[in-house]
């Protein structure tokens, strides 16, 4: 329901003049001015803007946050994610965001919270904070309705892997593909042996791989601790050669692509592609990346040194959240 708004004034104020606005019965002052027409200009300006904000939409407020997100340099598949969460968060995009009340938007998570995981709602949850707070700051709302809705469910920190024998089986597989020439089994063999983020692998280039094949940059990523050149294992490295040579530097290592479009779940499409084939347990590409995590920390490697090469920031997010319960103490 829209907010009843009126104007009172303007009233003499120390020699200048000022109106009050009422919003739903609450009075406040505006701004003085040095004339009475000049302060009833001042309020029918605010009323006017306010009349504007309560009729624009969540899909128009969606839109100028884009705009905002991109005017920030925020990475398009960071923005991508974002939205396609607050999409799934507010699904009434035609509704006035004055509408947006602290009972509508719990509605809202108790509908995500049946139908999925703790990790995914409550990522989602935090995507839709951020975007009501900067509507707060862009006067659109006067609080966050999220403020009073709390998360709810256990994250789970780690996927489930693949154990060893596994993890072989599937490389096998992988392998057999490669050699067949689908690009698809070499992405995801990458994201098992080197421990790279989906994103990361298929935003490589040609410049990227360096020192004769033997290194991988990714120069750019979420956090600084991203940012960093990778070993290429002996296996993969001929598989990086037959796909660079002859193109451009700036040319895209993996096209992942369908339909012609970016598609930025194809290693993870891929990866569970070869757990059918390969006849193991289906994990997701990130469960190879933990999966890396606990193989280098069973064979000896130094924690610090792991997390450095996963691009994490501290070793104790690789100990906890991608190394397997264990595989420190075997080591």
């Amino acid at each position: 329901m829209a907010s009843e708004i009126k104007i009172y004034g303007p009233y003499p104020h120390h020699g200048a003049y000022r109106c009050q606005l009422a919003v739903d019965g609450r009075r406040s002052w505006l701004p003085a001015a040095d004339t009475a027409e000049r302060a009833e200009r001042i309020a029918r300006n605010l009323v006017q803007k306010m009349t504007e904000q309560h009729q624009l939409t969540i899909d128009e407020a969606l839109d100028r946050y884009r705009e905002h997100l991109t005017a920030k340099e925020n990475k398009p598949q960071s923005i991508a994610t974002t939205f396609y969460r607050l999409r799934r968060f507010f699904t009434d995009g035609g509704l006035a965001v004055a509408a947006l009340t602290s009972r509508r938007c719990a509605g809202y998570y108790a509908a995500l919270t049946a139908k999925q995981r703790a990790d995914t709602h409550r990522n989602t949850l935090a995507e839709a904070r951020t975007f009501c707070r900067w509507l707060v700051k862009q006067r659109l709302l006067r609080v966050s309705p999220l403020d009073e809705v709390e998360a709810v469910g256990r994250r789970r920190h780690g996927k489930p892997q693949l154990r060893l024998d596994e993890a072989r089986c599937w490389l096998r597989k992988a392998e057999e593909l490669a050699e067949q020439g689908k690009a698809g089994a070499v992405a995801a063999m990458v994201a098992l042996l080197m421990g790279l983020r989906s994103g990361e692998i298929i935003a490589r280039t040609v410049r990227d791989l360096d020192d004769g094949g033997h290194l991988l940059w990714i120069p750019d990523s979420k956090t600084e601790a991203g940012k960093r050149a990778v070993e290429v294992p002996e296996e993969l490295q001929p598989y990086f050669r037959e796909r660079t040579t002859g193109k451009a530097p700036d040319a895209l290592i993996f096209q992942a692509k369908r339909n012609g479009k970016h598609w930025r779940d194809w290693v993870a499409e891929e990866t569970r592609r070869l757990c059918r084939l390969a006849k193991v347990p289906i994990v997701c590409a990130h469960s190879l990346r933990g999966f890396a995590a606990t193989a280098a920390i069973r064979a000896g490697g130094a924690p610090h040194m792991v997390a450095a090469a996963l691009g994490h920031v501290s070793p104790t997010t690789t100990l906890t959240s991608y190394a397997t319960s264990g595989s420190v103490e075997h080591a």
